[in-house]
């Protein structure tokens, strides 16, 4: 079965062939941000057919930044993107004469722990990404939770603080998201320096000036910035209050950890989530890296065409 896999951010767009489950070739591109709101689903049609070199794919799966609105097949109101709402099932459908379906990027890379990684055998299972945002999908008694607009699933947005006042790219206030994500961590770290008071450091006066990316803080704090590992340690605490949550609204077995945050950072980041995880929760799921690592997505976008959720 050859499938076409999309995933879509609101930067990056890449398109995929898969083969049985099996990735043959991919190509990429930048979310176009103009052009009329069917650019987006024009320009995954035209790579789709690039890849296919005249054939028509069995099924295409598109995972997408959101919210979406599944009954139309849309994205509605992304705040990371100008179009902010555009349409995809309905023109890519027509593009490349195959079945198209769409799901959060989240919610298909759960799926694709399931049906293609090592989730295989798991009824409970779940998926966190902590990269640019932070989002999750989860499978609750072998069932793929949607919800009634398609956004049962939005962790990034459950409240960790009740008194940061930091505001997230929603409109509300102390979320996940908020406080951890790769966008937010140089506000986060600007509030955390003006209360800091330890010594002086690189990462505290980078953080002063609102320049302290999640890559310098990571790297700093593998060197022994006393500011940059203080700041590690508290959004580790932040990261442990989502998970505990997590555990607690949809019982996993097992969470599977992704996005770049996290993957590029696994080693400051899983132990202390887990020191902190202990604490906050009563009962901590099994936390394990994404088996598709920065590919997850895209092989979650394959397994909703491969195996569509029920």
């Amino acid at each position: 079965m050859r499938v076409i896999a999309v995933d879509l951010g609101a930067t990056n767009l890449r398109v995929a062939l898969f083969d049985d489950g099996s990735l043959v070739r991919v190509a990429r591109s930048r979310t176009p941000r103009e052009g009329g709101r069917e650019s987006v689903a024009r320009t995954i049609v035209s790579m789709a057919r690039s890849l296919l070199g005249g054939d028509r794919p069995d099924a295409v799966g598109i995972a997408s930044i959101g919210p979406l609105d599944l009954e139309r097949g849309w994205v509605v109101g992304t705040p990371n993107h100008p179009l902010r709402s555009f349409p995809l099932r309905g023109p890519v459908e027509e593009g490349l004469g195959a079945p198209v379906y769409l799901y959060n990027d989240c919610v298909a890379a759960v799926w694709g722990e399931k049906v293609l990684g090592s989730g295989r055998g798991m009824r409970d299972l779940g998926y966190i990404t902590i990269s640019s945002g932070i989002g999750g999908g989860f499978i609750v008694d072998d069932r793929l939770l949607i919800g009634r607009r398609g956004n049962a699933h939005e962790v990034g947005h459950m409240v960790v603080d009740l008194d940061s006042g930091a505001v997230c790219g929603c409109g509300g206030v102390g979320h996940w998201e908020a406080l951890a994500s790769g966008v937010n961590i140089p506000r986060t770290a600007a509030l955390y320096a003006s209360s800091w008071g330890g010594p002086a450091s690189r990462a505290y006066e980078a953080a002063r000036e609102g320049r302290l990316s999640p890559e310098a803080l990571y790297s700093l704090a593998r060197q022994g910035d006393p500011f940059a590992s203080s700041l590690v340690d508290y959004l580790n605490r932040v990261h442990a209050a989502g998970l505990a949550s997590v555990a607690a609204a949809y019982d996993p077995e097992a969470v599977f950890l992704g996005g770049s945050v996290y993957l590029n950072n696994e080693d400051l980041i899983l132990p202390g989530v887990k020191r902190y995880l202990a604490r906050y929760s009563i009962w901590v799921p099994e936390l394990r890296r994404a088996t598709y690592g920065h590919d997850a997505v895209l092989y979650g976008a394959a397994a909703v065409a491969l195996e569509p959720p029920g």
